[in-house]
């Protein structure tokens, strides 16, 4: 009588499977014989399994897990179906048998924590350093520099662990993720920031000294120091790390939290990129990688107003000048979000130039280019006189708003500046 385990080792058997996949399997396809025990495989129905279903979760067992046994049975059926190996039914018995499981948590890092604890692991590095004697997370040095290859690259806890000698290349500063390594089996690299070069450099100078070869393992604190006496580093020795550090600060603080803040961090930026996340991050899918962002409404706050602003959402105002006389501002606009903003031409034509450099909306753009066409044909008022053009207060508003950084007028020419008609979308 075939069972549910030897399809599953049927399967497995096809596929060329990480460890970790194959031990979720193999889990899965105990648990369905733990539940119908001698049940003849062609008796278990779609029913049968919304049966074992209910009593899973009237047991108190989370979703989740029932949606990862869904799941991985469900693709171990269509295999069998698929290849024969069930004659009795082409109907897959978990075919919409998940369910939906309640919001985790947010799993993004705070900044305030990871700047807390990477001060609390140079401090331990120092005391080492200078007293010679043991800390509570030894070594630190190496400790430090598990914590900043996460905090910069947002690679896996699996790639850390399989990370060689030879895939770190501190001359062309590139960090090789191969592909047996991940769960796309897809075959990455990643860069070495600035701030992580020095402690990779000091882990591949102290791996040399201690005489490893090309392919060695090399984050293996085992190799470092004396009070460790495994073969290779594994998971658990990371994650006892990181327990010591979610105990210290009183919040949980994971390797794998480090991507989903990695994420959520490179989506804030004015050129925010899901591809560019979504390969760093080395999802197969773009679907993941959004599972990964989190909302910031700090960046909704700003994307709202500038939708105000590019629709014209703005109220030009009178202001009263030194000499008592009362005068519509030329330039002078009131935004919704902050206090009066004037702009005189000459002003507006420089933020015009960094705008366009800078954008990557096209829309915004075009409305930029106009503006400097518009600002062209114009002159700065010489007195007290009265220039107040129609647009001009919804303008300098959607410059001033488009515009959020520090002047960089140092990078353009005045000539280049007082060419708008010039500039293209």
């Amino acid at each position: 009588m075939t069972t549910a385990l030897q399809l599953t080792e049927e399967y497995i058997f096809a596929r060329d499977l990480r460890p970790a996949s194959t031990k979720t399997y193999l889990s899965s396809a105990k648990a369905m014989l733990a539940h119908f025990g001698a049940t003849p495989i062609e008796q278990i129905d779609h029913r049968s399994i919304l049966a074992w279903r209910k009593e899973f979760l009237a047991n108190g067992k989370a979703k989740r897990s029932w949606n990862t046994y869904s799941s991985h049975l469900r693709t171990v059926w269509k295999y069998a179906i698929k290849h024969e190996m069930l004659k009795h039914t082409t109907v897959n018995p978990f075919k919409e048998t998940c369910v939906t499981p309640p919001k985790r948590p947010s799993k993004i890092l705070d900044a305030n924590l990871i700047q807390r604890s990477r001060n609390w692991l140079e401090t331990l590095e120092a005391e080492e350093r200078c007293a010679n004697e043991r800390s509570q997370v030894t070594p630190a040095w190496f400790w430090l520099a598990v914590f900043e290859v996460f905090y910069y690259t947002g690679i896996r806890l699996n790639a850390l662990l399989h990370l060689r000698y030879k895939d770190v290349d501190l001359d062309k500063q590139m960090i090789l993720i191969r592909g047996e390594t991940e769960k796309t089996h897809r075959e990455f690299s990643v860069p070495i920031m600035e701030g992580l070069a020095p402690h990779l450099k000091l882990i591949m100078d102290k791996a040399k000294r201690a005489g490893f070869t090309s392919d060695d393992q090399l984050f293996n604190v085992n190799r470092f120091s004396m009070h460790y006496r495994g073969r290779v580093m594994t998971a658990d020795q990371v994650e006892a790390m990181y327990r010591k550090l979610t105990q210290k600060f009183g919040a949980r603080i994971t390797p794998h939290r480090f991507r989903h803040t990695l994420a959520t961090d490179l989506m804030k930026e004015p050129d925010r990129n899901i591809h560019l996340t979504k390969n760093l991050l080395n999802h197969s899918n773009i679907a993941t990688t959004m599972s990964y962002v989190e909302v910031d409404y700090s960046h909704m706050r700003t994307v709202l107003h500038e939708r105000s602003v590019m629709q014209g959402a703005l109220k030009r105002i009178r202001r009263e000048d030194s000499s008592g006389a009362s005068s519509r501002s030329y330039g002078t606009v009131r935004r919704l979000d902050g206090p009066t903003v004037k702009l005189p031409s000459s002003k507006a034509l420089e933020e015009i130039a960094i705008a366009m450099e800078l954008s990557t909306n096209p829309t915004l753009k075009q409305a930029l280019n106009h503006v400097a066409n518009y600002l062209g044909e114009i002159q700065e008022p010489q007195s007290a006189q009265e220039h107040p053009p129609g647009e001009m207060n919804t303008l300098a508003a959607l410059m001033s708003s488009a515009i959020r950084r520090p002047s960089m007028a140092s990078g353009y020419s005045s000539a280049a500046l007082a060419r708008p008609t010039k500039l293209s979308p």
